[in-house]
C-alpha cells in the first residue's frame, strides 16, 4: 500500500469533478444537491459488473468489518424523479476515507458546501463526500490509499456522519456495492438509536436536570408549542413546512409563530440570535452543531431546546421531526437565544 499523500495547498485549475468544461459545473452541483433533496439526475440502467477483488471499502481498514449501509442505492425510474444515486456508509467524524480502487484524482475540493473527492477508475468515476481531502487533482492513488477524512458538514445523515459513495460511467449512476461483493451488506435503519460517543460520559448524570429552568413562558412557549405540533412530519432538505421540514426551516417557523423572524439557515440563525452559555440554556433557545470547533460559520445543524436536556429537531433525510437528547449524538457547539 502506498504511503498517504500529504496535503498540499496549491491552486487548482478550474475544473469540474466529471472532467468536463467549467460551464457544466452547475450540472454537477445540481446532481450533488439532488442526492439530498431529490432533484434531477441521470438514472441507472447499465448491467452491474461482477465483484472485483481489487476494490475495497472506502471506510474501515483491511481485515476490519464492513461498514454498515444506512441507505442503499435506489435509482429512480426516470431521470427527473427523486432517488438515491449512491450508498451511504455509517462512519464517524474524522474517520479516514480510502480510495476504493486504483485510479487518478480528478477532483478534490469543496462543492455545494461539502468536500468532494472524485477518482477516475478506468472508464468510471467514483465520488466520495463529505471528505476533507489530503490529495490533489492529478494524484495517482492505489486501492486503500488515504484520500482524506470524513466530515460531518454536508452529511446525508445529519446529525450523524456518513460517507456518500457514488459510482458513474459517463452520465449513468451505478451501484458501487457489487464491486466489493454485496453478500455481507447489512442495512442499518435510519431510525436506529444514535451511537454512543466517547465524550458521552463526560456529562454528569444531573446536568440535564440542572439545565431545566422550568416550563417555558411567553414567546418561547409559543415556539415550542408550534414545533411540537410538527412531530412525525418528514425531513426534506430546504423544506419550511407545512408538511415537511429541514432543521432550520423548523426553528425558523417555530419562532415565527412566536413573533420572531429568523433566516432559513442554521449559521445565520446563530448570527441573528444572542449567544448564551450551555449552563444558561432555557426552553426555546437554539442548540447548534458546527463542523469546526469555535467557528460559527461552519454551523450545519440546529435544534429547539425544550428543557431537561431535550430538543425537538428535524435530523436528516429519511427521518421525521422528533424529540431527542441534545447529547444523543455529539456535544453541541453553540447555544443562542432568539
Amino acid at each position: 500500500m502506498a504511503a498517504p499523500v500529504p496535503a498540499r495547498h496549491r491552486r487548482h485549475r478550474a475544473h469540474s469533478p466529471v472532467g468536463v468544461p467549467l460551464t457544466r459545473a452547475v450540472v454537477v452541483l445540481v446532481m450533488v444537491v439532488a442526492a439530498v433533496c431529490g432533484g434531477t439526475a441521470p438514472t441507472s440502467g447499465a448491467p452491474r459488473p461482477p465483484s472485483d477483488p481489487s476494490w475495497r471499502w472506502p471506510l474501515g481498514g483491511a481485515g476490519q468489518p464492513a461498514p454498515q449501509v444506512v441507505r442503499p442505492f435506489a435509482p429512480p425510474r426516470e431521470r427527473w424523479l427523486a432517488g438515491h444515486r449512491g450508498v451511504d456508509l455509517a462512519g464517524t467524524a474524522g474517520q479516514p476515507v480510502h480510495s476504493p480502487a486504483a485510479g487518478e484524482v480528478t477532483y478534490a475540493a469543496r462543492l455545494a458546501g461539502r468536500g468532494v473527492v472524485v477518482v477516475r477508475i478506468g472508464d468510471r468515476r467514483t465520488t466520495l463526500e463529505p471528505v476533507d481531502a489530503v490529495v490533489d487533482v492529478g494524484d495517482r492513488v492505489q486501492a486503500g490509499q488515504l484520500l482524506g477524512h470524513l466530515s460531518v458538514a454536508g452529511s446525508h445523515c445529519l446529525p450523524s456522519a456518513c460517507l456518500h459513495w457514488g459510482l458513474l460511467r459517463g452520465d449513468t449512476y451505478l451501484d458501487p456495492l457489487p464491486e466489493i461483493g454485496s453478500a455481507d451488506v447489512v442495512l442499518l435503519p435510519l431510525s436506529r438509536p444514535p451511537p454512543v460517543h466517547p465524550w458521552a460520559g463526560a456529562f454528569p448524570a444531573g446536568l440535564a436536570a440542572a439545565l431545566d429552568t422550568g416550563p417555558p413562558s411567553g414567546s418561547a412557549a409559543d415556539a415550542i408549542a408550534f414545533a411540537r405540533r410538527q412531530l412525525a412530519k418528514p425531513y426534506v432538505w430546504a423544506a419550511a413546512g407545512p408538511h415537511t421540514w429541514d432543521c432550520s426551516g423548523l426553528t425558523m417557523a417555530a419562532w415565527s409563530a412566536a413573533g420572531r423572524s429568523l433566516p432559513h439557515h442554521s449559521a445565520s440563525q446563530y448570527a441573528a440570535s444572542t449567544p448564551v452559555a450551555e449552563s444558561d440554556l432555557r426552553p426555546g433557545d437554539l442548540v447548534f452543531w458546527a463542523a469546526l470547533p469555535g467557528s460559527p460559520r461552519t454551523i450545519f445543524h440546529v435544534g429547539l431546546y425544550l428543557g431537561a436536556g431535550q430538543m425537538v429537531h428535524a435530523p436528516r433525510p429519511g427521518t421525521v421531526v422528533r424529540v431527542e437528547s441534545i447529547y444523543s449524538w455529539a456535544r453541541p457547539s453553540f447555544f443562542a437565544r432568539p
